[in-house]
């Protein structure tokens, strides 16, 4: 039997839960995360994606004016159901860049570095009740071969019977914990819901006046990842609303492939804290064991976020998180952030950020970066 190790963070995670809980504000907690004060409901609002991410959709768009109020003459590309024009084709084409510039020290080396992180073309088109929608984007390749491919992340037909339910199937993010724009925390990157970290599958998304519902049976990313590590499972994710105000919710994963099995779960909160403050947290863990021999791991990871929106364009944070193998060796990492959301004009983010990161018989590394976001 693997010993137990609980980190001393994930020890008082659980009573930052039962905090977030008593700390009810009086707006809407429904939105993606560091906006919870902007009250426009789910990620749906804002994105074609009922579970957020990828292109914004027109009112989206409309959302990240500076002044959080205006409505920027982007045209009329609402793409929802019109019981007026039912066979009127929709079409809404948009394009995501970031850049960041990067510099990594420790105490061996500085490097310096400028990453293209993401440059993507997307769009959605509608008729009726049915929705497509897909993206492109060039990924580096590693091996023999062109080094640049094109690559689409996301791709999927969407059917919505009526206002709040839609039906998914193809190429999409699974619905797994809290969906932060930073890939690389450890309650993302380590539970495999990396940029390119994908599934193809069929979902199911409800969301209700006070809760939601998303579940998502997949069958793997079946482009780039080893034949032995596409795995085939279902994901559950339910959240609720405490009152108007905080939003929590769980998430439930089972999944296989021929060279593993996996289980993982998260518990995610986030609640406004006054006029002004916020607060994000999530703790998650799961499970692998090997289809052949008994070789088992097992991880732990948390997520804490506070952050003031000193005016509403500008969003200042500091945030901490931790990750450890639940084994023998203890083997963890942890990093602590201070950074800002700053979106100058509707179009464009400036992002900079600085963080420490110790992991465990490595010296610890000090990274500045800047990041900076286009969005059409």
């Amino acid at each position: 039997m693997m010993p137990c190790f609980v980190p001393r963070w994930g020890r008082w995670l659980p009573l930052l839960f039962s905090a977030v809980w008593a700390l009810l504000v009086a707006r809407p907690a429904q939105a993606y995360p560091q906006f919870v004060f902007k009250g426009y409901g789910d990620c749906n609002s804002c994105h074609h994606s009922p579970t957020g991410g990828g292109l914004p959709n027109r009112w989206g768009l409309d959302s990240l004016s500076p002044s959080f109020g205006a409505t920027p003459d982007w045209g009329n590309q609402d793409l929802s159901y019109d019981s007026a024009a039912p066979g009127a084709v929709k079409v809404d084409l948009g394009a995501d860049l970031r850049l960041m510039p990067l510099l990594s020290a420790d105490s061996d080396a500085v490097a310096p570095a400028f990453i293209p992180m993401l440059t993507e073309l997307g769009g959605a088109v509608a008729l009726g009740h049915w929705m497509a929608y897909g993206t492109v984007t060039g990924r580096k390749l590693y091996g023999d071969g062109p080094s640049f491919a094109a690559f689409s992340r996301e791709h999927w037909l969407k059917f919505q019977p009526s206002e709040g339910l839609d039906l998914r199937v193809g190429r999409m993010v699974l619905p797994f914990g809290t969906r932060i724009p930073d890939h690389t925390q450890y309650t993302r990157e380590d539970f495999e819901q990396d940029k390119y970290d994908q599934s193809y599958g069929a979902e199911l998304d409800v969301r209700a006046n006070g809760w939601s519902l998303f579940a998502n049976a997949f069958a793997g990313d079946l482009t780039y990842r080893p034949k032995e590590r596409q795995e085939r499972g279902l994901v559950l994710t339910p959240s609720v609303d405490l009152g108007s105000t905080a939003n929590i919710g769980i998430s439930l994963l089972g999944a296989t492939s021929t060279a593993r099995s996996r289980l993982a779960a998260s518990l995610f909160g986030r609640t406004a804290l006054g006029s002004s403050l916020y607060l994000l947290a999530e703790v998650a863990a799961q499970h692998f064991a090997a289809k052949e021999g008994s070789d088992e791991l097992s991880t732990l990871a948390d997520y804490l976020r506070v952050g003031w929106f000193a005016k509403p364009s500008l969003d200042v944070y500091v945030e901490a998180g931790h990750r450890t193998f639940v084994d023998g060796n203890g083997l963890s990492k942890a990093r602590a952030a201070l950074g800002l959301n700053w979106q100058v004009l509707s179009w464009f983010e400036f992002a900079p950020q600085f963080e420490v990161e110790t992991r465990t018989g490595l010296p610890a590394r000090f990274i500045g970066m800047g990041q900076l976001h286009l969005v059409y």
